[in-house]
Formats: C-alpha cells, structure tokens, sequence
C-alpha cells in the first residue's frame, strides 16, 4: 500500500537535478528499511507515477526519510517537470514501499560502479554500502560537464582516490567503454545510465559469464526488429479469456476486462506488473527480469511482454 509523506527538503544537487526528502506525514508511522540499489514509485501531484532510486543505504533500521534526487528531462512527460516546478516543501504525495530490482551481489568483493548522469543516483547507494562492507570498490561517474554531477562532493569525500570522473565537454566526447572495461580485473560492474553508455557496456562485456554485469536502465531497451502478433490470454482465477491484439499490451486487455492489476511505469522498467505465468510461452521485452528469470518463462512484465506463440495463461 501507498505511503503518504511529506516532502521535507528540496536541495539543488547539480545543474537541473534535484534531491527530495520524503518523511512521513503521520509521525507516528515508520518507513520501511532498504538495501542499496532500491527505488520508489512516486505517485505525482499530476496523477502520474514516476520510480526514482533511493540514494540510501538503510537495510536495517528504519529510515527518518526517503531521499531521491531527480534531473529536469527536456523531454519529460510530466515526471520531471512536476518533481521540480511542483513539489515543495511541505507538498504531500503517496510513495510506495521500496522495491529492489537492481540488488548488489554480496559475493562481489571487486566492484566497478558506472555511473551516466543521473544515474548515479543509485550507485551511490552502493558506493555507501561497499565501502561499510569493506569491499574494493571503485566508480567512474560520467557526465556531460562537472556541473551535472549530483552527489560529487559527498562520492569525493566516500572514495577518494577510487573515483574517477569524465566530463564529456572537457574529454572531447564520451567515455570509451570498451577501453574501461577490456582489463575485466572485477567480480561484478553496476551501471545506470543513458542507453548508448549502457548499450556499449553490454557489447564491452558481451564474453563476460553471466551474472558479472548488472545494469538498471532509464528508458526501455527496443528491439527494431520485434514483431507483435495477436494471440490469446486467460485469466485462471478470474475465468475469463480475451484476444490481445497486435497493437495492444496484455495489461490493456485486462484492464478493459475490469481485472485490477497493479502497474506504474508501462515500459516494463520498474516490475510492478509482475504477473505469474501458469503455461505458454513467454516473449519477454521487459529490462527488469535478468536472462536466468527470463529462461524460467515463469513470470512476465504484463505491459510489455508478449507470447511467443500461442495461448498464455496467466495466475490472474
């Protein structure tokens, strides 16, 4: 269920990015703990719902306040312009409990960090939890100029010597991703970003074994070359069944046969829709399950991924 807060602080962190403190409107009421790498749902003044990373690492105790911080997206669709031109302190909103989609693997001792932006956000969760843990950690923390870079007095202050910064206006152009990555010295590579930086990590580290590299993306990742057809889905526990058509998701047909199903962001970036699947098979479009999830055909993302042919039956 929803929590309602009350935004507590609003700092400017960098140029058009800026951090919200989320405390709880009842006192009385505690917030619930979280490990690095955690988002929330904020539920907009607007009407909208937006996920933004925790820059906390609180897997204990429960937490004072939430904090996210937001970059202002020329592009927005109403999630970035509400968060810096709406929100005040005092405004009151609704947040979800947090979620971990983007979870730290404690077996990695040797840790890179790759931050694009914004994305920093929340690596610097990690950054926080590595160094408590005592592993070698280190992060290179990208960016179009110094001045977008949230967080960086605080990364200088956690890392020292172990953080390396690269400013595009002042390299001549982005990071060489594959130059970065081509000595492969760590257990495991985070990165959140823009798509490029993220699309040349996966090529970078294509060879590596599996489980080595975890990325959390800010738009959903497209395949030019998907095709989507029609076919049937069926509801087992409601007992109704519909045809989803080729321009239509799975959650549209559901939510026009009246069936409730929790969702937020509809580009299968954030796992609310989850939805177990009790047989067929699965095309999954999603960037929330990894491959290891994705080859179960157990469970989908209902707003973006298909069958792969025939009938799905879904535990619904």
């Amino acid at each position: 269920m929803p929590v309602s807060v009350k935004v507590v602080g609003k700092f400017a962190m960098a140029r058009d990015v800026v951090a919200l403190r989320l405390a709880p409107q009842d006192s009385t009421q505690k917030l619930e703990a979280f490990p690095a790498g955690s988002h929330l749902d904020l539920h907009l003044p607007n009407g909208i719902i937006r996920q933004y990373s925790l820059t906390q690492h609180n897997p204990q105790s429960a937490p004072a306040y939430y904090e996210v911080a937001v970059a202002r997206d020329a592009k927005s669709r109403g999630g970035s312009t509400a968060v810096h031109d709406t929100l005040r302190v005092g405004s009151l909103l609704q947040v979800s409990a947090p979620r971990n989609l983007f979870a730290l693997d404690p077996a990695h001792r040797q840790v890179l960090l790759l931050a694009g932006g914004i994305g920093v956000t929340p690596l610097y969760a990690m950054a926080q939890a590595l160094v408590a843990s005592g592993a070698d950690v280190e992060m290179v923390f990208c960016a179009r100029s110094v001045s977008r870079m949230a967080y960086l007095d605080e990364l200088k202050q956690l890392l020292g010597p172990r953080l390396r910064l690269h400013a595009d206006d002042e390299a001549g152009g982005p990071l060489d991703v594959a130059q970065l990555l081509a000595e492969h010295k760590w257990q495991g590579v985070y990165a959140c970003g823009p798509a490029p930086m993220l699309d040349a990590i996966q090529a970078a580290t294509a060879s590596w074994p599996a489980g080595q590299v975890h990325m959390e993306r800010f738009t959903a990742s497209v395949d030019p070359d998907a095709v989507s057809e029609a076919f049937e889905v069926e509801l087992s526990a409601s007992g109704l069944s519909a045809e989803v058509q080729a321009h239509e998701s799975i959650l549209d047909v559901i939510e026009r046969l009246g069936v409730a199903h929790p969702y937020a962001c509809r580009e299968g970036l954030c796992g609310t829709c989850e939805c177990k699947v009790l047989s067929g098979a699965i095309d999954h479009r999603c960037s929330v399950l990894t491959q290891a999830e994705k080859d179960t055909q157990s469970s989908m993302m209902l707003c973006v991924s298909r069958s792969a042919g025939g009938k799905l039956v879904l535990e619904l």
